[in-house]
């Protein structure tokens, strides 16, 4: 990717009254974090203030309730996994709401005031496919149709959506194995409980993604390696900046 900077790029940037958000979609496992990272540089080297934002610092009653979340969270990820008694699915989809609204409301928002550009690494449409897949579980005669929008009627006051979403489309069974190989928590390869999950997860988050077709860019990762991806979500994001191809 061309590092040049370009003065009509400055030029824009210094009226944006608000920072473009692009957010980085994929199962776990499907290479966000780098992909963000790289864009973010390349970004920058056009000459855009840019921020690549995850969850944020982390105090209090925040971080007392991440801690709970990550370390000792009401559904477990081993074994069969599932959560022990039927309330804890209503729990812990509050709690993790309640998590996902402080960090839209304090993190990003903040970011967007003070940046041209904020990339959010992790998919804020992987939380919402996420929120409604444990809902149909505990719901299981109730149409996804039906929980989405009553879903979205709880976090349209302050849910953040991206003016693109680059989603790297990667198959799930694919995305675990990589996330295993990578020895990460989510890759788990004692978590039968993933396997389980996962379809459902994936196929509700092609569900929540179609909501948006104006604004998600899907990216079909296969063997690409990780500067290829990055060129092509590059594109997308020149395109939304209105930067000349190069």
């Amino acid at each position: 990717m061309s590092t040049a900077n370009t003065r009509s790029t400055r030029d824009r940037t210094t009226v944006q009254q608000r920072a473009a958000v692009i957010t980085i979609e994929g199962v776990w496992g499907a290479g966000k974090t780098t992909c963000a990272r790289r864009l973010g540089e390349h970004l920058a080297s056009l000459g855009f203030t840019t921020r690549v934002v995850a969850y944020g610092a982390r105090h209090g009653v925040l971080a007392d309730l991440s801690d709970f979340l990550e370390h000792h969270p009401l559904r477990s990820r081993t074994g069969i996994g599932g959560f022990t008694v039927p309330h804890h699915a209503i729990i812990d989809l509050f709690l993790r709401l309640c998590r996902e609204a402080d960090h839209q409301t304090r993190v990003y928002q903040a970011a967007c005031r003070e940046n041209q550009v904020v990339i959010i690494d992790h998919g804020v449409y992987l939380k919402m496919a996420y929120y409604l897949t444990i809902l149909a579980e505990r719901n299981p005669d109730v149409p996804q149709h039906t929980l989405l929008p009553q879903l979205r009627a709880c976090t349209d006051l302050w849910w953040l959506h991206p003016d693109l979403a680059i989603h790297l489309d990667v198959p799930w069974p694919l995305a675990r194995e990589r996330a295993i190989a990578r020895g990460r928590g989510d890759g788990n390869p004692a978590a039968v409980e993933r396997l389980l999950f996962l379809p459902a997860l994936a196929e509700n988050y092609q569900r929540v993604l179609a909501e948006r077709p104006g604004s998600v860019r899907r990216i079909t990762v296969g063997l690409r390696d990780a500067d290829d991806v990055a060129c092509k979500a590059a594109q997308y994001a020149r395109h939304l900046l209105k930067v000349p191809a190069e």
